[in-house]
């Protein structure tokens, strides 16, 4: 049986470079903001305790932000609370047992409805707090809340196509 090796770590820079290409190169309209941040960080192994995971995402948002078009810090922002809350989703929408036994989830072992769950309330989440920021009080509440679930939608289905990346075959 040949063993596959899964090198997360590069497959996580890859990602991350993507999204710096996305923010600077694919802005669909004012009411669209594309990113993938979210699922990169909640497919960050469950091993990995929730400080070095919002360490990771502070730093990979504020790398983003800098190498992007954007707001410094709004990124960084945005994705330290769904590093915050990345357990949470999993043992609430995956079940105790992927955090009890720090297994990894994939989306042909928990199925795409599960995986689904937790990604939007991730986007959710991302979206929330980075079109707040990003507003802040200078938009109306319609403009925000439509670039929420604009954002929310086309994200996830790029989300989705970045977590069958992150979580390989051999950890089915």
């Amino acid at each position: 049986m040949k063993k596959t090796v899964h090198n997360f770590p590069v497959l996580f820079m890859l990602l991350v470079f993507a999204q710096m290409i996305i923010s600077n190169y694919f802005n669909f309209s004012m009411f669209v903001t594309l990113s993938i941040l979210p699922a990169i960080v909640i497919c960050i192994p469950v091993s990995v305790s929730t400080l070095v995971c919002m360490t990771i995402g502070f730093a990979t948002g504020l790398a983003v932000d800098v190498m992007a078009d954007g707001v410094i810090g709004l990124n960084a922002l945005a994705l330290v609370p769904v590093a915050l809350f990345r357990r949470m989703f999993i043992r609430i929408f995956l079940g105790e047992d992927i955090i009890n036994r720090n297994e990894n989830f994939s989306l042909k072992k928990n199925g795409i409805a599960r995986i689904s769950l937790v990604m939007i309330c991730s986007i959710v989440l991302f979206f929330g707090i980075y079109v707040t920021a990003e507003c802040a009080g200078t938009r109306p509440s319609w403009f925000c809340i439509s670039k929420i679930a604009a954002s929310t939608a086309v994200s996830y289905i790029v989300s989705l196509v970045a977590v069958n990346i992150l979580t390989s075959k051999d950890r089915q």
